[in-house]
């Protein structure tokens, strides 16, 4: 029965020092993926003062507080972020 306890029980968290699952795991592929996109396209289309974008932290990572840690963010945080690299489609039509 343990070992099919969900990846935020306390068990869980204790056993492997987080609650990331697969999913969060791949969000933070696909933030980190679409960032870079964006930061090559910008950098193809001439656009100054881009800088490299910093990947999204992993569980054991030094850097804490930021999108991906379970303790401050959620899965829905993180959708919101890649929400942010959605195309204004209104500008486009007016």
């Amino acid at each position: 029965m343990i070992e099919h306890l969900p990846p935020d029980s306390a068990f869980h968290r204790t056993v492997h020092g987080h609650a990331w699952s697969d999913v969060e795991y791949l969000l933070a592929v696909i933030a980190d993926r679409v960032a870079e996109g964006t930061f090559v396209t910008g950098r193809g289309a001439q656009m100054k003062g881009l800088h490299r974008p910093k990947p999204v932290p992993r569980p054991g990572d030094e850097h804490k507080g930021r999108i991906g840690d379970r303790a401050g963010r959620s899965a829905e945080d993180v959708i919101a972020y890649l929400d942010t690299f959605k195309p204004d489609r209104s500008a486009a039509a007016g």
